[in-house]
């Protein structure tokens, strides 16, 4: 059994990747806040489903990722930034000013949501807070699923330290769930991520997995990581956590 979840913690001891599932499992609606390093990021819930997100770091803005992606020239950045005020936001002042057409806006701000949401499987340590009941009040949000963004969230994560302590060593044991069809089905998975799961056989260790696939060993490590967060697949050789004591703590108010 995982250990309970508080409705405040340290992502040092919750990884977000297990959190985000964890609400995912449980239909949460409201939102996760998380805070390190002087920076923010709120994440807006909707029946366990991650459908908006903010940033209070100045490199994760809108204007800063259109600027990046070459989506605006930085005459257009500087002046578009100048013309905000209170009430209008820069994709507004984008589309009137014609740089941005409206629906070039709309994706540029689901993009935008889904890179805060990406980076925060990045951090490793600071503060998460729930806080239910709240509900999206934007217009533009995502629709995509959250075994998706799990996979693709672990797919971006680099550290090798990371990635090691979740799949184990070479000779890390597998297998599949049952049941883990209909689940994969409903996900947008690549070739090579697929076969992973249709091709795993119980007790595959973790060599024979990275031989087979068609994916260089990385990916794969990512992909099993995600599958394990997911409930897709199980390492059979990981130690089984105590179960936890039951605790007091407002968890059922914030959890349903």
């Amino acid at each position: 059994m995982a250990a309970a979840l508080k409705p405040e913690g340290s992502l040092a001891e919750r990884d977000f990747p297990e959190l985000v599932h964890h609400l995912y499992e449980r239909n949460f609606s409201g939102s996760l806040t998380l805070t390190h390093g002087g920076f923010g990021k709120s994440v807006t819930l909707e029946d366990g489903r991650l459908v908006f997100a903010s940033s209070s770091d100045p490199d994760e803005r809108l204007g800063e990722l259109l600027l990046r992606r070459g989506r605006v020239t930085l005459r257009e950045y500087v002046d578009a930034g100048r013309a905000i005020a209170p009430g209008r936001r820069l994709g507004t002042v984008l589309v009137e000013q014609g740089v941005l057409p409206p629906k070039d806006l709309v994706r540029a701000v689901v993009d935008h949501t889904q890179e805060i949401i990406y980076g925060a499987f990045l951090w490793t340590e600071g503060r998460y807070r729930l806080q239910e009941g709240q509900r999206p009040a934007e217009a533009i949000t995502l629709n995509i699923s959250t075994p998706d963004l799990i996979v693709e969230g672990i797919r971006r994560i680099n550290s090798w330290a990371r990635i090691h302590r979740a799949v184990g060593t070479l000779e890390s044991t597998y297998q599949r769930v049952e049941g883990y069809g209909p689940v994969a089905a409903k996900m947008t998975l690549t070739d090579g991520q697929l076969e992973i799961l249709t091709s795993l056989l119980e007790g595959d260790s973790l060599d024979a997995i990275c031989a087979r696939s068609i994916l260089p060993s990385i990916e794969v490590c990512r992909a099993l990581w995600a599958y394990r967060v997911i409930g897709l697949v199980r390492r059979l050789d990981a130690p089984t956590p105590a179960a936890a004591e039951p605790e007091d703590d407002g968890l059922g108010d914030v959890l349903g």
